[in-house]
């Protein structure tokens, strides 16, 4: 009878401990989707983020853009959109980050489209 009651308790030990491990799944799984759902955010409003609690923008450093000619609409988009909104600081930052520039050439480069001169 000793022997079935430790079998029980080891049962019921294992059902409290598998039952931790998936709400710790379940936590980290809402975690994750609200991280995934501010970066979709954050990449739909050029760089900034708006928590829906403050409904302020906090500045999110801006993603690392590659070189990829499938990339260059999402990022004359957002290159247009930072100027749009006078952050001439900030779209150098992004275009030199995807472009591999230096300084002076990302700012020619920016002062250029402000002119109406073209993204490539």
């Amino acid at each position: 009878m000793e022997h079935m009651d430790t079998i029980d308790l080891i049962a019921i030990l294992a059902l409290v401990l598998a039952l931790l491990l998936m709400l710790s799944v379940f936590s980290l799984k809402r975690r994750v989707n609200e991280l995934e759902s501010r970066l979709a955010q954050r990449d739909a409003y050029g760089g900034m983020y708006s928590s829906p609690a403050s409904g302020r923008a906090t500045d999110i450093p801006a993603p690392l853009f590659v070189q990829n000619p499938e990339l260059a609409p999402d990022l004359e988009r957002r290159i247009r959109l930072l100027m749009a909104e006078g952050k001439k600081i900030q779209a150098i930052k992004v275009i030199r980050e995807a472009r591999n520039l230096g300084l002076k050439e990302a700012k020619d480069f920016v002062d250029n489209l402000e002119r109406g001169g073209n993204f490539r």
